[in-house]
């Protein structure tokens, strides 16, 4: 009996979702708090019937009823017992710090943090090649370029990593790579070198974001401005101000904002306060924002990169009288000629493998994404 029992409340727990879910629906939370478009549902057409089980499936995990809620739930048990959680693409992991463990073709952060996916000598080799030819095309036209990758959260914070998950070895795939291509006398730079020397002095990233906070987006704007032979000026020389708590993304798409928003929030006052700039051009998603300025270098920037470039957009607009700060997903070559660059920095964060392995189609506007 026990056991007819247990099987009838086992399949209760089965299908009680989908029976309650278009009763409550208008009650719930159903928001999409990924960094990313979910699944359509399935096309059902003839030519497409092969293709219809893979695309239910991603449509159903992606609208699955009570997803938010179960996915909280979750999130709240694992860390209670366990100290640590892993709810894909998000690990939670010491003190509640949210790592953006994610991994798709061409962005697989948690083989970052463990040193799985180093690249072979012949891969570098090809990497330095494409580097090279793109230096030297932007030294054919005149322009200065410089390449910068900002490291993963974990990859300065990894402290903070649950101790389950185990790291290979002592150096990660950026580690290896950029000291070689320095040593081919390319302008690639790891942003992680001035990180970690201020990391146990300050908090460079947010808690429950993906990205640097302002203070690591300072500390590498200056490891950025002397790679490119501009002024220096030490975070310890200027005013740091906390302006109450803050969330973040990840505890976002974890449904968990309110529980996670204890962290936070800094500004930094009095950098070079006596160059203004100011924002002339921006489109509402700011992935496309151009600063003029009073600064005494005429020179214009062009910087090229994902969404940690907009940390850095208070600092270098600062260095040039014109700068335009372009992402990946609204970049077209045509802006090289249209403002007259004269230096370009091109920056993605290191997870973004995606983005370094493809320089050269993407600066040629060749590099068509991969569907997640």
């Amino acid at each position: 009996m026990n056991k007819k029992i247990f099987i009838a409340l086992f399949i209760l727990s089965l299908v009680s979702p989908s029976l309650l879910y278009p009763v409550l629906k208008d009650h719930v939370d159903t928001t999409n708090y990924e960094n990313r478009t979910f699944a359509p549902p399935p096309r059902l057409t003839a030519d497409n019937f092969a293709n219809i089980p893979g695309e239910f499936e991603a449509y159903y995990n992606d609208h699955a009823p009570f997803k938010n809620f179960f996915v909280k739930l979750y999130t709240k048990m694992e860390t209670k017992v366990f100290g640590a959680a892993s709810v894909a693409p998000i690990t939670v992991g010491r003190e509640n710090w949210l790592f953006y463990t994610y991994n798709v073709p061409g962005e697989d952060a948690l083989s970052d943090y463990q040193h799985l996916n180093l690249y072979s000598t012949e891969e570098r080799e090809e990497l330095a090649g494409v580097i090279k030819r793109v230096d030297e095309g932007a030294r054919k036209q005149g322009i200065r370029f410089f390449l910068f990758e900002a490291p993963n959260k974990e990859s300065v914070y990894g402290g903070y990593m649950p101790s389950k998950i185990p790291v290979y070895g002592d150096k990660s795939r950026l580690d290896v790579l950029i000291p070689e291509l320095q040593d081919n006398h390319l302008p690639v730079y790891y942003l992680a070198d001035s990180l970690r020397e201020y990391a146990d002095a300050y908090q460079l990233y947010l808690k429950y974001d993906t990205h640097w906070n302002p203070l690591g987006a300072y500390i590498a704007s200056q490891q950025i401005s002397r790679a490119m032979g501009g002024r220096d000026v030490p975070l310890e020389n200027l005013e740091i101000v906390s302006a109450g708590t803050t969330s973040g993304d990840m505890a976002r798409m974890l449904n968990m904002a309110e529980e996670f928003s204890d962290d936070t929030e800094y500004f930094i006052n009095d950098y070079l306060p006596d160059i203004k700039t100011e924002s002339i051009l921006r489109t509402e998603d700011s992935e496309y924002e151009v600063f003029c300025s009073n600064s005494p270098n005429d020179r214009t920037l062009l910087v090229l990169g994902d969404s940690f470039s907009h940390g850095l957009k208070p600092y270098l607009s600062k260095m040039y009288k014109n700068s335009i700060f372009v992402t990946f997903h609204t970049y077209t070559p045509e802006v090289f000629s249209q403002y007259e660059v004269d230096d370009f920095i091109y920056l993605t964060v290191e997870r973004n493998q995606k983005y370094l392995e493809n320089i050269e189609a993407i600066l040629k506007g060749e590099y068509v994404e991969a569907a997640e």
